[in-house]
């Protein structure tokens, strides 16, 4: 499935697992955010789970039994935010998760697996859109709490490179920038280079998977989404282009 926080250039470039594949047509819908800056992840709608009945008892039943995977301790750090009685809770759960280093890949496959689970049951549309909440809310999370410092850079370089005015301004902003990241400009030059190969690798893989998708048949919503999101990918690797022009001409 492919992410459903493409909002910046560090959540484009996020190594979760999530973000590489086109929309499936079960869940295509889940894909439709449009690019925002980065910032903090959202809270989420809190799930009262002893109003939901047997339907999502049945559906976390079901996830926590998928091979997946995630652990006992995934699925009790998902239930901690799961049941979290309002968002201002739910950040808290999140916040104690990442500094234990417990904010892992399979707390997000233990959501994702129980939004799954709740879809393929036919859940009433309030639980649906509640487990989405919360399985974009832990992704989200999960990508800024492990991206690389260099993507913090790049981020932090686009949105001061709209004040920029000429090609001198531009190389102050990237100056500035890998200083306040404790970083030279040459190092992130190569973590540029890098980025922009993994960009390259991860479009052939999604090319792939539209071509499959279109080839078993895909609807005009999904088309719309497919669109959307090749629009994000592009305009996320041009920015890349952007900065690794601006390094060169700063290095050669």
């Amino acid at each position: 499935m492919m992410s459903t926080t493409m909002m910046s250039t560090t959540t484009m470039m996020s190594t979760t697992t999530h973000r590489a594949t086109a929309p499936t047509a079960k869940r295509a819908r889940t894909a439709t955010r449009k690019p925002t800056r980065a910032r903090r992840a959202r809270p989420v709608s809190p799930v009262a789970s002893a109003a939901d009945g047997g339907g999502l008892e049945a559906a976390l039943a079901e996830a926590r039994a998928a091979p997946n995977g995630t652990t006992e301790k995934d699925f009790s750090n998902y239930y901690a935010v799961l049941n979290s009685a309002t968002p201002e809770e739910a950040q808290r759960a999140v916040e104690e998760m990442v500094a234990k280093g417990e904010l892992t890949e399979g707390v997000v496959e233990a959501a994702l697996a129980t939004m799954r689970a709740a879809e393929d049951k036919n859940e009433r549309p309030e639980v649906l859109a509640a487990l989405k909440s919360v399985f974009e809310f832990l992704l989200e999370s999960y990508q800024r709490a492990n991206a690389p410092p260099a993507l913090g850079v790049v981020d932090a370089v686009v949105g001061a490179l709209d004040a920029a005015e000429s090609a001198e301004d531009e190389e102050r902003v990237v100056k500035e920038k890998c200083a306040e990241g404790g970083m030279s400009v040459e190092e992130f030059g190569a973590n540029v280079d890098g980025f922009l190969t993994a960009m390259e690798e991860q479009d052939a893989g999604f090319e792939a998977q539209v071509a499959e998708l279109r080839a078993n048949g895909a609807s005009e919503e999904m088309e719309e989404q497919i669109a959307q999101l090749a629009f994000m990918r592009a305009n996320a690797k041009a920015q890349m282009l952007c900065i690794r022009e601006i390094v060169g001409r700063m290095t050669s």
